[in-house]
């Protein structure tokens, strides 16, 4: 590792001051009595110059200087990386770079998780936290989830954190971290399909474009990507066939979850409806356009618009919201009752509800869990399971409730 140079500070004629390198023999005048500098780089990569009083001073910061800039990149300091007790040790710092270099392939959106979940990590490890092993500790693991309740999180959002880290420490060699801590219990609320009737309501209230927006959301049970993202080039209006797929879509960082290209099936009158929309389409590319002919990125807000519209909303959802705008932007809590705001409406009940409809239409599991796009058929059976009450079953029901 190369020492660093040693210089001193000289006022050139018509140039003005200049720092020059200390060298071997005769010195001029500047160089005598100091002060002498060294140029390092500073954490976010910068170079800044640092001055000392005396040559000694200086050359010793000059020796020290690549060891401090290397313990730091590392996240550790000079102590911790001089000590040969640490020689086979992990900086948590190099654990998270290595861990994201060997994801750097995933989805855009995991990736920007990953990033958002360690640099608040490293942000805030305990006093003296330095090393895998010791992040790896019930003691400093409880600590952190402290200091994620510290930051207002509820008990979900603490897990899901939580759940990166344990992942982190599984790469580094530490099998089965999160049984070292008991971490708050989270109630999981499925996602309810839509019955008939509040489909009906929500397609009423929609003008003609929402209704080819939010048909192909409920007849393809598509993630909310994969619709913004649909080309006209994945439309098969023929064979009926939308197939989800990232390809030609890097400059949008779109990537299809799992990376798996899948072939979802069309309606007939989705495809009728589709055919159309292409005739007087503003784009060549896209399907679903906003104003500026890009993909749409607002479908979940005019969702809820069209719920409220629809007299579907509970009246019940309070929610803090920013309104106003420049230097008159503030916060207000408004209720669903007023405003397009109801926790009850999302799209992934759209996408529930697609998958309820096949099964009561007799499509089998495995199908269904292809279209959908499941790693697993325990996914696809927990979108299902809870949806099938039919009117069959509740005379079964009521004749086991007699007395």
């Amino acid at each position: 590792m190369a020492i660093q140079t040693v210089y001193f500070r000289q006022k050139i004629e018509g140039t003005g001051w200049r720092y020059r390198p200390l060298t071997v023999g005769r010195r001029p005048e500047a160089a005598k009595n100091g002060p002498y500098f060294i140029r390092v780089r500073d954490g976010a990569g910068k170079y800044q110059w640092v001055k000392h009083d005396t040559e000694q001073a200086a050359a010793k910061g000059a020796k020290a200087a690549p060891v401090a800039r290397q313990a730091q990149e590392l996240g550790l300091t000079v102590d911790d990386l001089t000590n040969d007790a640490n020689t086979n040790r992990i900086s948590i710092k190099s654990a998270v770079e290595n861990y994201l270099q060997d994801r750097r392939f995933c989805r855009p959106r995991s990736i920007a998780a990953y990033e958002n979940a360690f640099d608040q990590l490293l942000a805030n490890l305990p006093k003296g936290i330095r090393f895998i092993d010791q992040l790896a500790t019930p003691r400093t693991l409880n600590a952190y989830v402290e200091v994620l309740r510290g930051h207002g999180y509820g008990n979900k959002t603490i897990t899901i954190r939580m759940g990166f880290i344990f992942s982190l420490l599984k790469a580094n060699g530490v099998e089965r971290s999160s049984k070292l801590i008991k971490l708050p219990k989270v109630q999981r609320i499925r996602t309810k399909a839509y019955n008939p009737d509040q489909v009906a309501k929500l397609f009423a209230a929609m003008s003609h474009e929402e209704y080819l927006r939010y048909l192909f959301f409920l007849r393809t049970g598509c993630r909310e990507q994969e619709v913004q993202y649909a080309t006209w080039r994945d439309i098969d209006l023929k064979n009926l066939r939308y197939t989800v797929t990232g390809e030609g879509k890097s400059d949008v960082a779109f990537v299809p979850k799992n990376h798996e290209e899948r072939p979802v099936p069309l309606t007939t009158e989705l495809g009728s409806l589709l055919a159309e929309h292409k005739k007087h389409t503003a784009s060549d590319r896209w399907v679903f356009t906003n104003e500026d002919g890009k993909p749409e990125g607002h479908f979940l807000r005019k969702f809820k618009a069209i719920a409220k519209r629809a007299g579907l909303n509970c009246g019940q959802c309070k929610v803090t919201i920013r309104e106003g705008r420049y230097d008159n932007r503030h916060q207000v809590e408004v209720t669903c009752e007023t405003r397009p705001v109801c926790a009850e409406h999302y799209l992934h009940r759209l996408r529930k509800t697609a998958a309820t409809n096949w099964l009561r239409c007799g499509f089998d599991l495995m199908k269904i869990k292809s279209w959908l796009g499941h790693k697993s058929l325990e996914v696809t059976q927990i979108y299902l399971d809870s949806e099938m009450h039919d009117p069959e079953e509740q005379k079964k029901l009521d004749r086991a409730g007699k007395f």
